[in-house]
Order: C-alpha cells, then sequence, then structure tokens
C-alpha cells in the first residue's frame, strides 16, 4: 500500500479544497483541510477499513466519515457540525468488477438531488 497523500474535494462552489493527512494508523487515514484556522472549526475526512480474520471468505468493510464543523464567524462559537458516514461491506468472493458497479451506483446514489434536499429538510420522496 502506498503512504497516504494530500486529497481534493470539491466544496458547493465547485473549487478544490485541499486536505492535508492529519493522522496515519494500520488500518485509518485522517485528512484534515489544509489552511483551517480553527481547532473547533476543522473539517476532516477519515477512511478505515476492517480486514476479516478469513481473507478467502470474509467479508471486508470499508468506513468512512466527513465532518463539516459550522463555526460563527461573529462569535467563533461552534454553531453545530454536520457529519456524514458510510460503510461498504464487500464479501470477498466477489470480484473487483463486481465492488466497481457497487461503488459507481453508490457514488451516484449520494450525488442525486433527492439526497440532497434530505440533507438540507430532511424532507424524502413520499
Amino acid at each position: 500500500m502506498s503512504a497516504p497523500a494530500a486529497i481534493t474535494l470539491k466544496n458547493n462552489a465547485g473549487t478544490n479544497v485541499t486536505f492535508d493527512v492529519w493522522s496515519v494508523d494500520s488500518d485509518n487515514v485522517t485528512w484534515s483541510e489544509a489552511g483551517a484556522t480553527s481547532i473547533l472549526g476543522t473539517p476532516k475526512f477519515k477512511l478505515g477499513r476492517k480486514i476479516p480474520p478469513n481473507q478467502a471468505s470474509g467479508v471486508y468493510r470499508v468506513l468512512g466519515k466527513l465532518v463539516y464543523p459550522v463555526v460563527n464567524a461573529t462569535t467563533g462559537a461552534l454553531d453545530g457540525t454536520i457529519t456524514g458516514n458510510f460503510e461498504i461491506l464487500r464479501p470477498a468472493v466477489l470480484s473487483n468488477a463486481n465492488a466497481d458497479e457497487a461503488y459507481a451506483r453508490f457514488k451516484e446514489a449520494v450525488a442525486l438531488a433527492i439526497v440532497k434536499l434530505a440533507v438540507e429538510t430532511g424532507a424524502i420522496p413520499a
């Protein structure tokens, strides 16, 4: 496995935001937004894995978490934190092609306008 490096995520305006490696252990990497000035208000992204004891027939877990704290521009106080989590389970017996297809659908599902609306308002199609 290669050493973790900085990553780039786009913000709501479509601008690239760089996240630098913040911490690393054998099963987790956490990135922190570069240039963030408040320990309260530093967005972070964490990617982890859980490898099954039986790597030939077990289930691999990939876990992700994005934390977006919102700091009040006037007071400097933390107004709140928005957190997004995901977990992808992959049986070892399935192929990379199967995993790639599931990932593509997962990525597209999260990008749907109905998911954005649910994050903004709590509304889901009924």
